[in-house]
């Protein structure tokens, strides 16, 4: 008996000759550069999550004050060069003056700004880790290092700190790659590059001065030592030097022109701010914590727990032992890091923040979130040999894959205990309330007729402290979404018989004055005559405070104009016939309304000095 065997059916897809040629040359490029490409993919998930976050927050006290000055000043050096509370930032400035004119307080704007500077650093960190170690998979260890890391999201969450915060970031990683290019080839382009990513760096935070520190104790611990680091580089160390000391001359020139308030803090408030720098922040953080936020907002300040940061200064330590027994030069990594902390993060914040807030500050996840490509480098360093070492361990390594277990199961959790801290300080992006106000603000301005009289008061305490003096009022937070003209007339109203007042959920609302009223005592209820002069009385104790709003109650028979003389300041009102009222901003310091040649027909009433207050 014979089997016969059927033979099998399917569909043949016959390829042409030069797309099958394309197919097999793009997958071997994509096998040659699959670290980059894999890179280049945790990247942009890293960015996708952070910036789902970063939509939920929104602005918050010093950026309305960056808004308000960016729109009411045009792009000059003065405003560029301008100190805020001893920061010199023209680089945020710039970016605070292009966002705000795309739209003012439009979240998306000055986020999506950010946000696009972070990409940079982190591309930034890709390719120093690429110098530095050559394209292998295990850079993507350290690369995931910087993408999660906590610290990194809540200084994406507070516009102002951000502003620094991302041009150091993106400057310090890319200074470091074309120096250690220049280490290796020689080249004094790359010194130049390096010299430019430094001036970078300090355009948008004096921190940058630490940068030409950090090239330093990398090339004196892996090209050579300190002498000969020092001799052999000479012309780069000087082209380093020269921005930084530039912009020392600089800023103190213009320190000694600026109202900004610092001064040293005491002993204690010093040691206590570096514990809780480096032992309750650095060291839990580190690690993914700190686990526990200040559920005081969304401020990025860490609050772990005594047995926690304990329990991460012990681990730290122990990760650090292990590290040195197995890695040359790696105890010279950590100090590397740990002296940048204390020299860029800790030292600078002594001058004025710890002064006028204590060793609080210590707690500011803020500080340290510029360290984060260092200490991805650092991961790289204490742990990886650089291609040009010889000997790069002290003592030989476990099996590979013990090694490879353990880093991975440490990566692990770090990863996943970085996405627990930042998720629990996600749930604090609460800023619904700032956002409604200035988004109804907004539509009320938009809409507002011609010729309306807006005056000032202060903003919602939720919104700005008080604190912020002039850049708590009305007219330079909301001011900064008005057109010129309006926002010209918000800041210095004229006389009005009818004005408006945005009220604490950002309407526009009639306006009312809130003191004590002062009224003649006379018969008639109106001021006497004397003369042809009638002097009203003002409450000098309320009036000499700037700001203050006056209303001054009147009866007039017909339609008249009259002057109004408050110090030397002379106001023209015309006057609506029958009983009405007028407001006026006071002259600080005046004692008294005066208005000569009193025309016939006209009483002048009650007055009252006090803030102005939406009418009941």
């Amino acid at each position: 008996m014979t089997e016969t065997t059927k033979p099998r059916t399917g569909i043949v897809l016959t390829v042409p000759g030069p797309m099958a040629r394309t197919a097999g040359a793009v997958s071997r490029w994509a096998r040659r550069r699959g670290v980059l490409l894999a890179a280049l993919a945790l990247v942009g998930a890293a960015m996708a999550w952070k910036a789902a976050i970063v939509q939920s927050a929104y602005f918050k006290e010093d950026d309305f004050e960056f808004v308000a000055r960016a729109m009411e000043s045009d792009l000059s050096f003065d405003y560029l060069t301008r100190l805020h509370v001893g920061q010199f930032m023209p680089g945020g400035f710039l970016l605070v003056w292009l966002s705000s004119r795309l739209e003012p307080f439009g979240w998306e704007y000055a986020a999506g700004g950010i946000l696009l500077m972070h990409a940079f650093a982190a591309l930034a960190v890709l390719r120093m880790l690429r110098v530095v170690f050559g394209e292998r998979p295990a850079i993507l260890a350290p690369l995931l290092v910087f993408l999660v890391a906590p610290v990194t999201v809540p200084v994406l969450v507070w516009w102002a700190a951000a502003l620094n915060t991302v041009f150091l970031q993106v400057a310090l990683p890319m200074a470091i790659a074309s120096h250690w290019h220049y280490l290796r080839t020689g080249r004094l382009r790359h010194a130049v590059a390096a010299a430019l990513w430094v001036l970078f760096g300090l355009l948008g935070f004096v921190k940058g001065f630490a940068v030409p520190l950090v090239l330093f104790a990398l090339t004196a611990i892996y090209h050579g030592g300190l002498v000969t680091a020092l001799r052999r580089h000479l012309v780069a160390w000087a082209m380093y030097v020269v921005p930084v000391a530039a912009f020392g001359v600089f800023y103190v020139e213009r320190s000694m022109s600026s109202t900004s308030v610092g001064g040293l803090p005491t002993l204690g408030q010093t040691a206590g701010f570096l514990w809780e720098l480096l032992g309750k922040t650095f060291a839990t953080t580190v690690l993914g914590g700190p686990w526990r936020w200040f559920a005081g907002g969304d401020w990025g300040v860490a609050s772990p727990p005594l047995p926690v940061v304990i329990a991460s200064l012990v681990t730290l330590a122990a990760m650090m032992a292990v590290t040195v027994y197995y890695r040359r030069r790696a105890a010279w990594a950590w100090v590397t890091l740990i002296g940048y902390i204390v020299v860029a993060d800790a030292v600078p914040a002594l001058w004025g923040r710890v002064y006028l807030i204590g060793s609080f500050a210590g707690t500011n996840t803020h500080y340290i979130a510029d360290a984060v490509p260092l200490m991805a480098l650092v991961v790289g360093l204490v742990v990886l040999a650089l291609p040009e070492e010889a000997e790069p361990y002290r003592k030989a390594l476990p099996g590979r894959e013990r090694v490879t277990g353990v880093c991975g199961a440490a990566l692990g959790l770090f990863a996943g205990a970085s996405l627990v801290t930042v998720t629990i300080f996600a749930g604090y992006l609460g800023s619904d309330r700032r956002e409604r106000y200035i988004e109804t603000a907004r539509a009320e301005l938009a809409r507002v007729p011609p010729g309306t009289v807006i005056y000032d008061r202060v903003v919602p305490a939720e919104v700005m402290p008080s604190s912020y003096q002039a850049y708590s009022l009305t007219s330079r937070v909301l001011g900064a979404m008005a057109s010129p003209r309006l926002r010209a007339t918000m800041k210095a109203p004229p006389a009005a018989l009818d004005g408006m007042v945005f009220d604490d959920q950002g309407r526009l609302r009639p306006v009312d004055v809130d003191g004590i009223p002062l009224a003649p005592a006379t018969s008639d209820r109106c001021w006497p005559i004397t003369g042809g002069t009638v002097q009203v009385p003002l409450d000098n104790r309320v009036s000499r405070v700037e700001g203050t709003l006056v209303r001054l109650g009147y009866a007039a028979r017909a339609d008249t104009k009259i002057t109004l003389w408050m110090g030397d300041r002379a106001t023209d009102v015309k006057l609506r016939a029958g009983l009405g009222q007028v407001f006026m901003v006071a002259t600080p310091g005046a004692d008294r309304i005066v208005v000569h040649d009193m025309p016939e027909g006209v009483c002048l009433g009650d007055v009252k000095p006090g803030r102005a207050v939406p009418r009941p």
